[in-house]
């Protein structure tokens, strides 16, 4: 950034007169008249000085006009307009409860969940992304096909090799799996879990892909994969 020194900038302040005379023969009857322009009283000093030398001059005072202007304070904020506005949720930053096209009814209700959470603990609710919704169906459908139950998948590799091979970026991401008979129960052991509940409260996330399929085990089997862009 360029940054140029001015020099030499000031503001004098001085009293301006200008001189009107009237053509005419020099003599006693000659009236000249003075038009002084003040910024500052000066009419002690030069009526003193005119009436002294030029007893025949006649003085004339013209007090310029002044404007007041009235400035009107704005009024102390209440403990009302302070608060902030509701803002309408837009298709960049959906509502924790706003249904998402393209999730089952399980995978909404987890979503539902998961952001009450995060709001309760001051966070933003995670936008759900439906590519990473995929990954963690076809993620939770393997755990089933395979019959284990781990972050490593046989088939995919680690969940960031799975993101990887489908071209999803990233700056941080995550992953929670889990097996139980309902949302509900899973959603609760999840948040009983120190790992997994840091996860779903993590504010560097800002994406989520939740992928819930019937079979296992366990009844029905979970994946949650995180991202943050």
């Amino acid at each position: 950034m360029k940054i140029t020194k001015v020099k030499g900038l000031a503001m004098a302040l001085a009293v301006a007169a200008t001189v009107l005379t009237t053509a005419a023969p020099a003599s006693a009857a000659t009236v000249r008249t003075y038009t002084y322009t003040y910024t500052y009283n000066t009419r002690t000093s030069l009526a003193s000085l005119l009436s002294r030398y030029y007893p025949q001059v006649q003085i004339t005072w013209y007090t310029p006009k002044t404007t007041q202007t009235t400035v009107k304070q704005p009024s102390q904020p209440t403990q009302q307009t302070q608060q902030p506005k509701p803002q309408t949720p837009t298709p960049a930053q959906q509502s924790p409860q706003t249904p998402v096209s393209g999730l089952t009814a399980a995978e909404q209700q987890m979503l539902n969940l998961v952001n009450q959470e995060r709001a309760k603990a001051g966070l933003q609710p995670l936008q759900a992304d439906l590519e990473l919704t995929r990954l963690a169906r076809l993620k939770s459908q393997d755990m089933i096909n395979k019959g284990y139950f781990s972050h490593n998948s046989p088939t995919y590799g680690s969940p960031f090799d799975m993101m990887k091979a489908n071209g999803i970026t990233y700056r941080t991401a995550g992953e929670n799996i889990a097996g139980n008979q309902s949302v509900q129960a899973a959603h609760t052991a999840l948040m009983n879990s120190s790992g997994h509940r840091a996860n779903i409260l993590n504010a560097n996330y800002t994406h989520i892909g939740i992928g819930i399929v019937e079979g296992g085990p366990y009844g029905m089997m979970f994946t949650q994969m995180f991202a943050g862009r």
